[in-house]
């Protein structure tokens, strides 16, 4: 994987312009150690090319410190669907549950259709809390997203893009796939709502100025689905751009079962193959959209 993190960046040497551009990101950096071991080993030996960490959560240190020692380029992964928040904003707000954990997202949901201004102010105070945290482990972070995708509901993303716009970070996830890209059909119902929420946020997105890749993959590759064959098949198909490829790898324990087999397959010598074969110019966001080709 030497020559792919080195040579397959913006350029490759006298072939002009990349037009294909890859970014390899594997999502949930601290939530245990089997995935932080997985997301290392695919960085490592594989082809991941970025990881997103969730700040606040029992193997956050862990994660961070196994990121440093390989130089693994960190986004942060904010958590309003998961966890304890870090802030301790007024409970009969309705954000958290009984025991004072994020509401998982289908409820989250249900409590953001009823809105309300105490809302708004207590998820903008922990979004702001966990990029402050996100922003003492790194000067130089690579991108932002949200678990389980839930900025792109209009009332999250009106108060990310007002956060970040004046921040550091060279791109937001827009987690947008074509309704019929490769994949298993197990989460079509998530990828027609959020191209549908994604209509509302389109023009929000664009008077911020916060950029975006131009493609995204992964949604249709999650639950086991991701195997080499389907990776290298899905690679053939990158378009023209910028695309991000989002992918959930974990090594060691006895519910890591899918997080193995992606580990197997980002880091399998066919895959690699393609890349080079099919000049796709494998990189960070802050390669992506920061630096420039000499």
């Amino acid at each position: 994987m030497t020559y792919l993190k080195s040579n397959l960046k913006f350029c490759l040497l006298g072939r002009g312009k990349i037009k294909r551009k890859l970014i390899v990101v594997a999502d949930d950096l601290g939530v245990s150690k089997a995935v932080n071991r997985g997301i290392i080993s695919s960085y490592v030996d594989g082809i991941v090319s970025s990881a997103s960490l969730l700040v606040g959560m029992p193997y956050t240190d862990d994660g961070i410190n196994r990121a440093k020692d390989v130089d693994l380029p960190l986004g942060l992964h904010l958590r309003l669907t998961e966890g304890l928040p870090l802030t301790k904003g007024p409970s009969d707000v309705g954000l958290c549950d009984a025991a004072g954990e994020f509401l998982p997202p289908i409820r989250l949901v249900s409590r953001l259709i009823k809105g309300g201004s105490r809302l708004s102010a207590v998820i903008h105070a922990e979004i702001r809390a966990q990029i402050n945290e996100f922003l003492k482990i790194t000067s130089k972070p690579d991108h932002i997203n949200t678990h389980h995708h839930i900025h792109i509901h209009p009332t999250v993303l009106k108060i990310l893009l007002n956060v970040v716009k004046d921040l550091n970070f060279p791109a937001l996830r827009w987690p947008i796939e074509p309704i019929f890209s490769s994949g298993g059909i197990k989460r079509n119902s998530e990828v027609i709502a959020l191209n549908t929420l994604a209509l509302f946020g389109k023009k929000p997105l664009l008077v911020s100025g916060v950029l975006t890749t131009d493609h995204f993959r992964g949604l249709r590759l999650m639950d086991g689905k991701l195997n080499s064959e389907i990776l290298c098949k899905t690679l053939m198909k990158i378009p023209e751009g910028i695309t991000e490829l989002m992918v959930h790898p974990a090594y060691g324990d006895n519910e890591s079962l899918n997080g193995e087999k992606e580990t197997k397959a980002l880091c399998h010598s066919s895959v690699q193959s393609v890349i080079r074969e099919n000049n796709i110019s494998l990189m960070s966001f802050r390669d992506a959209f920061v630096t420039q080709c000499l």
